[in-house]
């Protein structure tokens, strides 16, 4: 992997990747707000209907291989801010969802179609609920530019899986199950799919245009920063996939400075709730959840 610095990093975080285009003259200096808009060029052609279905495949047995927290009060609360937020993405009638793996890991991550998983490691770490917003927005961006279908379809195709996993999508004769098991199970998959900086740059933009619409405090972004930073600075922060596989942490931090200078931010808009620390209080309560494997 080639390290750029943080000049170079945030030049090419002004221009598009894969499917998202950033409306701006390139040769100029931007002089205003600018957010990433979603070209509708998914990689082969899929159809939303087609990542759908193919998301809820994958999420249907990552959700068994990993230990998903089931609690009344977190699920009720992640349900209402996963649909405000969607609502104001640029994707807004994919299924969303969010829900918590009982896992110490610091880490999230997103699935075709709509599928977001938040790890409680990573929900321990925040402190108010705008960070929480960044955080799910930001796997919305993942979403809405099609990192994720493309990434995925790109891996299969390599491995020349595509056309069986498309051709029996719509069928329940458990082929697309034994494809993702012979690919080591769907948390491997996901686990070997590896964003670009620049697709991790979109998803930071596509995250705060649409906190900013769900009128929560886009300055959530800069807390979660500050949060990230400090467990890097941590002997175990170092091997954390959430560190290692996004750009530097300083580098994310002046991109969203420097939008917010463009931005005007509502009085009202929101940083915490009483749900969100009501939340946290269940989580304190539940026990422990599981250490992180050395790989996570």
């Amino acid at each position: 992997m080639t390290w750029l610095s943080r000049r170079e990093w945030l030049r090419q975080a002004a221009v598009g990747a894969g499917g998202v285009i950033v409306a701006c003259a390139t040769a100029l200096p931007r002089t205003r707000a600018q957010e990433p808009h979603v070209a509708n060029r998914p990689h082969g052609g899929i159809s939303d209907a087609d990542e759908i279905a193919l998301g809820r495949r994958f999420a249907i047995q990552f959700e068994q291989e990993v230990p998903i927290l089931t609690n009344p009060l977190i699920d009720q609360h992640l349900g209402v801010l996963i649909k405000e937020l969607a609502a104001q993405c640029q994707r807004p009638r994919l299924p969303y969802r969010v829900k918590v793996v009982d896992s110490a890991s610091v880490n999230a991550s997103s699935l075709p179609g709509g599928s977001i998983y938040v790890n409680r490691g990573l929900l321990n770490l925040l402190t108010t609920e705008d960070e929480l917003a960044a955080v799910i927005a930001h796997e919305i961006g993942h979403i809405v530019g099609r990192h994720t279908i493309n990434q995925l379809m790109l891996a299969l195709q390599a491995k020349e899986l595509l056309k069986p996993i498309l051709d029996n999508l719509n069928k329940q004769n458990g082929a697309v199950e034994k494809i993702i098991l012979q690919l080591g199970g769907a948390v491997a998959i996901f686990a070997r799919l590896h964003f670009s900086r620049q697709d991790e740059a979109e998803a930071d933009l596509l995250g705060f245009y649409n906190v900013l619409r769900a009128n929560w405090d886009p300055r959530g972004f800069l807390k979660m920063f500050v949060a990230l930073e400090a467990l890097e600075k941590t002997p175990a922060g170092a091997s954390l996939p959430l560190l290692s596989s996004h750009p530097p942490t300083p580098a994310r931090e002046a991109a969203i400075e420097r939008e917010l200078t463009f931005v005007t931010i509502p009085e009202d808009a929101q940083t915490d709730s009483f749900d969100f620390r009501a939340c946290k209080t269940a989580l304190r309560l539940l026990p422990p959840p599981r250490k992180p494997a050395p790989s996570e």
